[in-house]
């Protein structure tokens, strides 16, 4: 079975002197996601089943300035599959902790089979305050150990600092 995460990063960027919104458009980062659990929490008649996974990725934003190119990602995700294992559709969030941990944010994950995979942020603070977002994502290399190497892309902007 292979797990579907979403991992994506928020910029921030310092400014000199005003608050004003830096905006990303249509970057991209990959990562690798692992399983740190995966239970089954429900077994239905028909032989589908739902999963609980929590995974845990590092990204790297590879065409964006640094220091806040590469992401530390803990996803939370349930997983509903058909009775022969194959991915009906996924949903959870993931959280994005900053580098130098001074800033958190958090993005929604959706994924099914004809529209893959979509993400959008819903929270940050420190360096990701006032994060906006959303993009898509896509597997591009399965592990054998389950998870696997994503690439995402997207547009989002973060409030520049004082």
């Amino acid at each position: 079975m292979k797990t579907l995460y979403a991992p994506f990063m928020a910029l921030g960027l310092m400014a000199a002197t005003s608050v004003q919104a830096e905006v990303f458009k249509d970057k991209s980062s990959t990562s690798t996601c692992i399983p740190a659990s995966n239970e089954e929490i429900m077994k239905r008649s028909d032989g589908s089943s739902v999963r609980k996974i929590v995974g845990n990725c590092v990204g790297l934003v590879s065409d964006v300035p640094a220091p806040y190119d590469i992401q530390k990602v803990t996803c939370f995700t349930t997983l509903e599959l058909s009775a022969d294992n194959k991915p009906i559709t996924s949903h959870g969030y993931c959280e994005v902790l900053s580098p130098k941990g001074d800033g958190r944010a958090a993005y929604t994950v959706v994924y099914d089979p004809v529209n893959h995979g979509r993400w959008q942020y819903f929270s940050g603070s420190g360096v990701y305050a006032g994060v906006k977002g959303s993009g898509t994502y896509k597997l591009r290399m399965p592990l054998a150990t389950g998870g696997g190497v994503y690439d995402a892309t997207g547009t989002w902007e973060v409030e520049a600092r004082k």
